[in-house]
């Protein structure tokens, strides 16, 4: 899938700048740009480290915001959380289109009502199955699964009441939905190659039965991430 569709994204890097050493400097933001620029190359990228007190004095000129991961719980108390937060409502109030990964789509859960905890299994890294129970227009391709990268250890537990499951896995039942038709979210990361997966693992503590099992995770197949990131973009330009 290629579009052509000249639309302006605000992405919202939600990594505090010590962990970009991790990946050997590559940023989140990055990653999404250069997985989702060869599908649509009119479009254009503005970053914003928001963990770094960087937001856009307007969202006016964008279609439309991505919100990344992070190494951050959605509750913790820092001043950036409720600045995205602010943010994110303001845009929804504006009919932006956002996307928002991980971090990104508990975020959004816990402002419109739902709620996220410690995922009852520790931590999930690596690539999972998981069932597409839905198909929407902006799906350029409608498998009945996909593999997906994870890392995360906290997880949406209840949804906004009017969110739209379409991603679920038994660990997961609500990895990814929509919410309106402006917000499309999802546990997962299309972004990270396997190299930082490999590299997020090995900067991560936890017990070595959750680390040999991450390892195992990571070399499971390849992760469709390009199926992943035509739905962000379909959903986009939409």
């Amino acid at each position: 899938m290629i579009v052509n569709k000249a639309i302006k994204i605000a992405v919202l890097d939600a990594v505090q700048r010590k962990y970009w050493a991790d990946d050997e400097g590559h940023t989140d933001s990055q990653k999404f740009i250069d997985l989702l620029s060869p599908i649509n190359p009119s479009a254009s990228f503005d970053v914003f480290y928001v963990t770094e007190e960087e937001f856009p004095d307007s969202i006016d000129g964008y279609h439309g915001l991505l919100v990344t991961g992070s190494p951050s719980s959605v509750h913790d108390n820092d001043g950036w959380i409720g600045r995205l937060s602010d943010l994110i409502k303001r845009a929804d109030q504006e009919n932006k289109r956002i996307v928002a990964s991980c971090f990104g789509h508990q975020l959004v859960a816990k402002i419109f009502g739902g709620e996220v905890s410690s995922n009852e299994a520790g931590w999930m890294i690596g690539n999972y199955m998981l069932e597409i129970t839905r198909h929407f227009e902006w799906m350029p391709q409608t498998p009945e699964t996909t593999g997906l990268y994870h890392f995360n250890q906290e997880r949406v537990t209840r949804l906004p009441d009017d969110a739209q499951v379409f991603a679920r896995s038994e660990e997961y039942p609500d990895f990814a939905y929509t919410l309106g038709d402006n917000f499309l979210c999802f546990q997962g990361h299309p972004e990270q190659p396997k190299r930082a997966m490999n590299k997020f693992l090995a900067a991560t503590d936890m017990p070595n039965d959750q680390f040999e099992k991450a390892k195992r995770y990571i070399e499971n197949g390849e992760p469709d991430s390009d199926i992943w990131g035509e739905w962000m973009m379909g959903f986009l330009v939409r």
